[in-house]
């Protein structure tokens, strides 16, 4: 019998942990699998990266703006990360802009959040920091 990648997610935690564990190839693979998956449209240009951005091991969505660092993190449509702030791993939400010089580290930013300059954010894997939709901190 194989295994199947079919993570439970009953906390906040679980849900941070599902979503790291979507770095790793083989579950992304597990997951999605050979089966065609249904969902509705939403073409954007591609991810835009600037001169002298970092990116490793990281989800990046389509109509996002990445001038900053981005590391071991997932990073859903339509983000902006500034020159000079770094991301990682965190999971950001549709619409998050993470300002020039902030620095985050285990965050979940929900929707349309605004994370402004020189602001420095973290959690633990085991306690994750969340900041719930449209606040700006």
């Amino acid at each position: 019998v194989m295994d199947t990648f079919a993570p439970v997610i009953d906390s906040l935690a679980a849900y941070f942990s599902a979503n790291m564990s979507m770095l790793d190839t083989k579950n992304r693979a597990d997951l999605l699998g050979p089966r065609p998956i249904y969902t509705k449209v939403r073409d954007d240009i591609p991810a835009l990266y600037g001169a002298g951005t970092r990116a490793v091991n990281s989800l990046i969505s389509d109509g996002t703006v990445i001038e900053g660092a981005v590391e071991g993190s997932v990073i859903f449509r339509g983000v902006t990360v500034e020159k000079g702030a770094v991301v990682k791993d965190s999971i950001l939400l549709p619409g998050t802009t993470v300002r020039a010089g902030a620095r985050v580290n285990c965050v979940i930013a929900d929707k349309e959040v605004v994370i402004n300059r020189n602001r420095e954010l973290s959690g633990a894997p085991t306690f994750p920091l969340y900041i719930g939709k449209e606040i700006a901190v």
